[in-house]
Order: structure tokens, then C-alpha cells, then sequence
């Protein structure tokens, strides 16, 4: 039953002859865990609004049944006019200040959410005239039609010349997988000239809920 990932109300359900007082059952149950998610835009490119990128969770169980995340399914389901409790917390994610430096982000799959807002940033702070340095964008996933989150927007940010996106996508293409690491290795001379040299000044950021595979 543990394999088939069986919810408490499922359990219910099979042994009908429990008969659980409802405090006890309250008891029972665990607390429903905060979930985490990174803010996926720029306050300043877009004032009074807090973005987030979140994909439904799905998995197969053992007995072959599909399930859904709960929080996840909850936030693709809900509509205006309808009310979720929320906080924000202190970030280890964070901008260089200084707008000229290079930086170097890799996001797998959800881990691009920081990223669009370090973009929207950066084309916040260029339309107000500062100086801008470059930024190269290392993204991954399996289907490019499926998994190529907010592409409108990154294709307009590149012609615009704001960041470079560095894509890879690793079954678009039958017997040729290509992973983050790949496109990271065609950018081993810029990266060591922003990261390597003596005296550079550019940042890598890495974020995901998956480890790069090897």
C-alpha cells in the first residue's frame, strides 16, 4: 500500500469497518508540509505582482496509477477570487548589485524560475538606462515543446541582446541526448575568462529540484 502511495482517506475507504473518532483522526494525520517556491519575476519590471513557476507533480505508483502532487495540483486548479496563505523568506538566490558583471545561470526544469526574474531585472535596469553585462542562460529538460517554460519571453530578451540562451533539450533529437553540461562545455572558454582568470568578476548560478545527470 506504501508502494501505491495510498492517501489516508483511500485507507478509508478500503477498511470500511474503522470507525476513528474525527479528533483522533485530526491526531492521526500528519501536517501538511510547506511547500517552497522560487519567485519567478522581477518586482521592479513588475510592480505589485509576485510570479511563481510551478508544474504539476505527477507520478506513477506501483500498481500503475498516475498521482498528483497536492500543493501543486491545488496551484494549477485555483482561480481568481480564490485564496491561498503564503509567506516569503529569506533568499540565498540574489542579483549581484553590481549590473555590469557577467552572469552564468543554469536552471533545470522549475529552476528557471530565479532566472526569469534576474532577466526581468537586468531589462528592468537597461530600460532605465544603466549599463548592463551579459548573461548566459543554461537551460534543461527533456521536451523543448513541453518544458521550454516562458520561451516568448527568452526568444524576445535574446534579440534584444539582454541574455544568451544556451538550451538543451535531451530527447528532442532520437538517439542524441544533450544535457546542460554539454551546452556548459561549448561556453568553457567564456566561462573561464568571467570565472577562471585572475581578476574576474562574474557569477554561476545553479538551481533545480534535479542534480545535472552525468
Amino acid at each position: 500500500r506504501q508502494a501505491r502511495a495510498m492517501t489516508f482517506a483511500e485507507y478509508l475507504m478500503e477498511f470500511k469497518s474503522l470507525k476513528i473518532p474525527l479528533d483522533k483522526y485530526v491526531e492521526l494525520i500528519p501536517t501538511i508540509k510547506q511547500r517552497v517556491y522560487s519567485i519567478c519575476s522581477s518586482s521592479d519590471y513588475r510592480p505589485g505582482k509576485c510570479q511563481l513557476l510551478v508544474v504539476r507533480e505527477d507520478w506513477e505508483a506501483k500498481d500503475g496509477k498516475t498521482k498528483f502532487g497536492l500543493c501543486s495540483s491545488f496551484l494549477t486548479f485555483v482561480r481568481p477570487g480564490q485564496y491561498c496563505v503564503g509567506h516569503s523568506t529569506h533568499s540565498v538566490m540574489k542579483i549581484p548589485d553590481d549590473t555590469t558583471v557577467h552572469i552564468f545561470m543554469a536552471g533545470l526544469g522549475t529552476g528557471l524560475a530565479p532566472f526569469r526574474a534576474y532577466v526581468e531585472q537586468r531589462k528592468y535596469q537597461k530600460d532605465r538606462g544603466a549599463k548592463i553585462g551579459k548573461m548566459t542562460l543554461f537551460f534543461g529538460g527533456r521536451y523543448s515543446k513541453q518544458e521550454y517554460y516562458y520561451q516568448d519571453e527568452f526568444d524576445a530578451h535574446e534579440k534584444e541582446g539582454i541574455v544568451k540562451c544556451c538550451n538543451a533539450w535531451s530527447r528532442d533529437v532520437p538517439g542524441k541526448k544533450v544535457y546542460v553540461q554539454h551546452k556548459i562545455k561549448e561556453e568553457e572558454d567564456d566561462i573561464w575568462e568571467q570565472l577562471g582568470k585572475p581578476g574576474s568578476t562574474g557569477y554561476f548560478f545553479l538551481c533545480g529540484s534535479k542534480q545535472p545527470e552525468k
